[in-house]
């Protein structure tokens, strides 16, 4: 049975009551060296023998002879679209194309999941593609950026831009599988892997001590060896994955808004928007962080002694911890305004109350703003 249901009609009041639940049932594992001819992660998707495969052009241009290769030796028919993938792109217009190739190659609903190869940007496209396409058809992620790995492989939802907002379009709708392969990361330059760290820095400061010191210990490395040698790496990326699922397997579907994952997203979405492109989504992220902090150091939730160590590890990891717009008070407070109407008009603000702990708040005045910039910018100096 797809789904548990009930029916209810009451004769009397001419009306009928419909209870259902949807389960949700999809898989998160590791695959090594995905395009080898002997791994059959990628030929074993789907019933169909064709396979269905969008990919960002920039993983296309540095993988095409190892993909090509790969459905050749396993003697794989193959249907290929190739996008250019960023948030400038991640619209509407990006989406009917995606649509477009659907249709074109007649892609069967059930048997043919799309396969996207890519960073969170196409994955978040290419799942609402699929989102919308006929009410829905199957979908595989395979996540090739560390900030996917980390962020977009776990959660159930998908979205575009629109009115110069991020993902104001979208909806909830998970991946059948996720295949992590943390190879990719090997041909992400820095900055990147940086940006990618910056989720890892987020619940390191908002859910997990260990994962806090395994950065604050090990920063250098991690960016030098690009996350792909010894067991540091594996934990640190083990280590954020479940965070993000012990919080989001829960409520997948977002029923209570307070939620501690949205730390570092308060502030951010209208700072990174605003600077597009020349602030990534976890460079944003890691200053909206930082500044929080400084407003739960303002609280009296942590310490001086903490508080710099949240500055002094970022600064290891290559994090910017300063940025103009986060001294624009107008800025902030409309900001905080418009998270404040997207969680259903509460604040909800996460803000840690030690390393590896928080609380969530829904009292933030704007003379706390204030205070925070003062604070934030005395780092800086």
């Amino acid at each position: 049975m797809d789904n548990d249901y009930l029916i209810d009609f009451d004769k009397h009041k001419r009306r009928w009551s419909i209870k259902t639940e949807l389960p949700v049932d999809f898989l998160i594992h590791y695959s090594t060296n995905i395009f080898q001819t002997n791994n059959h992660d990628l030929a074993d998707i789907g019933e169909s023998e064709r396979k269905v495969v969008v990919v960002d052009k920039n993983v296309y241009e540095l993988y095409k002879d190892d993909l090509n290769s790969y459905f050749i030796n396993n003697k794989i028919s193959n249907e290929l679209l190739v996008v250019d993938s960023s948030e400038s792109t991640k619209t509407f217009d990006n989406a009917d194309n995606v649509i477009k190739f659907f249709e074109n190659i007649k892609i069967l609903r059930r048997s043919e999941p799309v396969i996207a190869i890519g960073g969170g940007v196409l994955l978040d496209l290419v799942g609402f593609c699929c989102g919308i396409y006929r009410r829905g058809i199957p979908y595989v992620k395979v996540p090739t950026t560390l900030l996917a790995l980390v962020d977009a492989s776990v959660g159930a939802k998908v979205a575009v831009n629109h009115l110069n907002r991020r993902n104001r379009i979208g909806m909830y709708y998970p991946a059948s599988l996720t295949l992590l392969d943390k190879s990719f990361i090997k041909t992400q330059n820095d900055r990147d892997i940086i940006n990618g760290i910056a989720e890892i820095f987020k619940l390191a400061i908002i859910k997990s001590e260990e994962l806090f010191k395994l950065l604050e210990q090990n920063a250098e490395q991690l960016i030098k060896d690009k996350f792909q040698y010894g067991a540091i790496p594996v934990r640190v990326i083990n280590l954020a994955i479940s965070d993000m699922i012990d919080e989001l397997s829960p409520n997948l579907w977002e029923k209570k808004l307070d939620r501690c994952v949205d730390f570092g997203h308060s502030f951010s979405p209208f700072v990174e928007m605003k600077n597009i492109p020349d602030l990534q989504h976890g460079e944003a992220v890691a200053l909206d962080c930082i500044f929080s902090s400084c407003i739960s150091f303002n609280r009296g939730y942590i310490s001086k002694a903490e508080l710099d160590r949240i500055f002094e590890t970022a600064r290891k990891l290559g994090l910017q911890t300063y940025h103009v717009d986060f001294l624009d008070f107008d800025l902030l407070k409309s900001g905080l305004y418009d998270t404040t109407k997207h969680r259903n008009d509460n604040q909800y603000l996460p803000l840690p109350i030690s390393i590896g702990n928080y609380k969530i708040i829904n009292d933030l005045d704007l003379a706390e703003i204030e205070k925070a910039i003062t604070i934030f910018e005395s780092y800086n100096e």
